[in-house]
């Protein structure tokens, strides 16, 4: 993704009133999004839907993702109202009624067996998956030592395996086809490592090499009609990291975030780091001299910005829509 990263630093200098982009049509598309039942994966279901594509909710959390469901519906008469309001509308059943495009699987992503039955169901019941937006995520937020054997199981398992489960049930057919979408919400805790943030940080930084190297694999394959990309944000206002105090950005609303990666998706960008200045602060710690970043963070205050985590409190063990 080093190219990725060098497009997406460019993109950081030149605005993007100044860029030609092409957008690719996804109507029609099949897109599935884990961690869809809150958050910003229910963001990006809901965007998604709003371009005409086929969404399919992955989560843990059947509540959460009836919620979705429900406010994609609501949502959709809304603006139906207000564009019959000014007789610019054709009415559709699609329009009218996106929940009969959207389909609901419950599943727990952190074991592999389920991710594989569900995605034989997925395949039978609705169709090939053409965007896979892995989303869900998870976080202790605590020191190493603190943190019990099987929360750190879980994070790697959310945030690291089940993309490699993901991609064995979903690449397949895109490699057959020579056509398709990886997508990976991965953090700035991908590229950084930061404070009682080991399982987190090292769970990203998987999920980071993950997309790199399959990346590599299929330029090897000649595949290059299967697109990835892979984001890497600060931190997001969904809750997840309720009680931090950021020290070098605020908290990015959802809203904003899954936009951008929305618009990445159709611009098929390999790589995205949000917010955008973000890109200086990676490239510092890449060129500065090890001691430098240390005393960078030490001043900046990154050390204790973890010190008030609360995190958020979930229903039904829901797999948690990250950021960082």
């Amino acid at each position: 993704m080093l190219s990725g990263y060098i497009v997406g630093f460019i993109k950081f200098l030149i605005p993007d009133r100044f860029l030609c982009k092409r957008r690719k049509d996804i109507s029609g598309q099949i897109v599935l999004v884990t961690g869809a039942g809150s958050g910003l994966g229910r963001l990006l279901a809901i965007e998604f839907s709003e371009l005409d594509a086929i969404v399919v909710l992955v989560d843990i959390n059947k509540n959460g993702m009836n919620e979705t469901k429900s406010l994609m519906n609501s949502l959709a008469k809304a603006l139906v109202m207000i564009d019959v309001n000014r007789s610019s509308l054709i009415l559709t059943e699609k329009l009218l009624n996106p929940g009969s495009r959207t389909f609901i699987y419950h599943c727990d992503i952190s074991d592999r067996d389920r991710v594989y039955q569900v995605a034989r169901d997925i395949k039978e019941q609705v169709g090939k998956v053409d965007i896979l937006v892995n989303n869900a995520g998870n976080v202790s937020g605590k020191r190493f030592l603190e943190i019990p054997d099987e929360e750190i199981e879980k994070t790697v398992h959310v945030n690291a395996l089940s993309h490699f489960w993901m991609g064995k049930a979903f690449l397949p057919d895109m490699m057959q086809s020579n056509k398709g979408h990886i997508v990976s919400i991965a953090s700035l805790a991908g590229v950084s490592g930061l404070p009682n943030l080991t399982d987190y940080c090292a769970s990203k930084f998987a999920a980071v090499g993950f997309m790199e190297s399959l990346k590599l694999e299929l330029d090897a394959q000649k595949k290059d009609g299967i697109k990835l990309t892979l984001v890497c944000p600060s931190l997001i206002s969904t809750g997840l990291f309720e009680g931090t105090k950021p020290p070098l950005t605020v908290l990015m609303t959802p809203e904003y975030v899954a936009s951008e990666i929305v618009n990445a998706v159709l611009e098929e960008t390999d790589f995205v780091m949000l917010p955008r200045w973000m890109y200086i602060i990676i490239l510092l710690k890449w060129t500065m001299p090890r001691r430098a970043v240390e005393r960078f963070y030490a001043n900046s205050g990154l050390l204790e910005f973890m010190d008030t985590f609360k995190g958020r409190a979930t229903k039904n063990n829901s797999n948690q829509t990250q950021k960082m």
